[in-house]
């Protein structure tokens, strides 16, 4: 990844743009696609155990000065180049010292919401009656679920996003409150380096009020928690859990991936506080639009350690995901969840990105009604909005198990969802979320549920050296937990052999027990080779 970065990097055209922000645009090339970028910034990575003064004199050399420093991952900086027409040659000085683990751009990133009608008064993705000519059931079935939990205020969803209207009246009372700071006092009583962040932060501007000033973040965030039985707005998921935003993106839906990485590593630090820490168990990122960044999936990488989910939209841009991947959601990560749309005939959604292997499952995201600034409702469509219903599930589960793992959740969420034609061929699950079923389905009611998908290699057309290894990874779970062993059957003409597949944390193997089985085939000569996974699903490998 480093050196096509610093191919693309060397193609790239700047503009004059000017952003919302105080900072320039330059758009960049990568892989033959242009990005946004703040113009004049970088995120650079060191290796561990390097001196300070080592690490000061490559930065000289890059003509750069450190911005601002990350806890998480460790050695990741955020410079400001002196002169932003050299940060190509500043990328390349980083990417040629061995001591720099990577050098890249700090990346621009969007909110994934699609506009639409507005003020309807029915939650149709709750509870599909047909009222709004859909198909009767084509819901997430959360009221049943509901007689077993709305949630509870001790479990936390993040949402990094365009802030929260947290004096919403339908969603006041849902908004987590930091315990250790004192409001209004201008004292970062807490020690974490925000001032009176009492219900989160702004990562743009480094402060402790994540006041939504664009409606994205608040819609998003009533979707997951807006408060039931008040009498008044629409009901959230999971009515009872507690949200906490941080902002990243601006009034205008934008932001860069330094902010989105000082929103998740704020999050890691809260869930990890020595005093009262946050029981975080999923965050909701409605939000795409960059190319691959080794910064930011180090930092999601970092939540998963910490058993926090990341669950992401999938994209607007009615695209196959395995063939031109969307970023965040196309990270290989165990605890990445990655979300299609679909509408209230259980159709996906006309703008709706797609995956066989690099979209886990659907969920409701056209014309969803939802909490927006000033006390308003509004109704919007993407995958933005059906990210929330996922995440939301999660904060149900947790309160509902209160010893089930992330992993567990996350299976669980797979597992348990309804099977639906429009999935069947788009995700690697082929169902849409379902919170409580009949016969076993269901995420809460799970039983005896089975699913085997390809999850590595994405593409099902690849191309291959003489020995050269080609990962393999199949999703293999029953409910909640791992499933047997899977295999992958190699065939070449008439010869057939098979691949037994581990799920054992080691090799190609992310993370002992969380499902996903992991292997490697290669071939010691040249041809054309079939891959056969479960479900009659083919990869074909030409190996030259």
């Amino acid at each position: 990844m480093t050196k096509s970065i610093l191919v693309a990097v060397l193609s790239f055209t700047l503009f004059s743009s000017i952003s919302t922000r105080a900072d320039n645009i330059i758009r960049i090339m990568v892989d033959g696609q242009v990005y946004p970028a703040r113009e004049g910034y970088l995120l650079v990575r060191h290796k561990t155990g390097i001196h300070r003064a080592s690490i000061d004199s490559i930065h000289r050399m890059a003509n750069a000065q450190v911005a601002k420093r990350f806890e998480f991952p460790e050695g990741l900086e955020l410079v400001k180049v002196a002169d932003s027409a050299q940060m190509m040659n500043s990328i390349s000085i980083y990417q040629q010292n061995n001591d720099i683990l990577y050098a890249e751009p700090d990346y621009m990133w969007n909110a994934l919401d699609v506009p639409n009608d507005r003020y309807f008064s029915r939650q149709w993705a709750l509870q599909n009656l047909g009222q709004t000519g859909g198909s009767v059931g084509a819901d997430i079935n959360v009221l049943p679920a509901w007689t077993f939990t709305t949630g509870n205020h001790n479990i936390v969803l993040g949402t990094i996003d365009t802030g929260v209207d947290y004096n919403h009246l339908d969603l006041v009372h849902n908004i987590w409150t930091n315990s250790l700071e004192i409001p209004n006092n201008g004292i970062d009583d807490d020690g974490n380096g925000f001032i009176d962040d009492v219900h989160g932060i702004n990562a743009i501007t480094g402060t402790g009020n994540p006041m939504d000033d664009h409606l994205h973040g608040t819609h998003v965030a009533g979707i997951m928690a807006a408060e039931q039985n008040n009498g008044m707005g629409v009901s959230g998921v999971a009515p009872n859990v507690s949200v906490v935003a941080c902002k990243f993106l601006d009034a205008s839906g934008s932001g860069d991936t330094a902010g989105a990485i000082t929103c998740l590593n704020y999050f890691r630090a809260l869930s990890m506080r020595s005093r009262d820490p946050v029981h975080i168990v999923a965050t909701n990122n409605s939000w795409g639009g960059g190319p691959f960044s080794q910064a930011l999936q180090d930092a999601i990488k970092a939540h998963q350690d910490q058993g926090i989910l990341f669950m992401a939209a999938a994209g607007n841009d009615a695209q196959n995901n395995d063939r031109s991947p969307s970023y965040p959601s196309n990270y290989y990560l165990p605890n990445l969840i990655s979300v299609a749309a679909t509408d209230h005939n259980d159709k996906l959604a006309s703008f709706s990105n797609y995956g066989r292997a690099s979209v886990s499952i659907a969920a409701p995201g056209v014309n969803i009604l939802s909490t927006v600034p000033s006390n308003q409702l509004d109704y919007l469509s993407g995958t933005s909005m059906a990210t929330p219903h996922v995440t939301a599930l999660a904060g149900l589960l947790a309160s509902y198990g209160p010893n089930l793992s992330w992993i567990q959740i996350k299976n669980l969420i797979l597992a348990g969802g309804a099977p639906i034609a429009a999935a069947s061929k788009t995700t690697a699950t082929g169902r849409r979320i379902l919170a409580y079923g009949a016969n076993g389905f269901g995420s809460l009611s799970c039983l005896n549920k089975v699913v085997s998908a390809r999850a590595q290699p994405v593409a099902s057309n690849i191309t291959v050296r003489v020995r050269q290894a080609v990962p393999l990874a199949i999703l293999n779970i029953n409910c909640a937990n791992p499933s047997s062993n899977p295999q992958v059957i190699v065939q070449n003409g008439t010869a057939s052999t098979s691949v037994i597949l581990n799920d054992n944390g080691k090799v190609y193997d992310q993370f002992a027990g969380d499902g996903i089985f992991s292997g490697y085939w290669y071939s010691d000569t040249r041809g054309t080779f079939t891959l056969r996974y479960p479900g009659s699903d083919i990869v074909t490998v030409t190996v030259r």
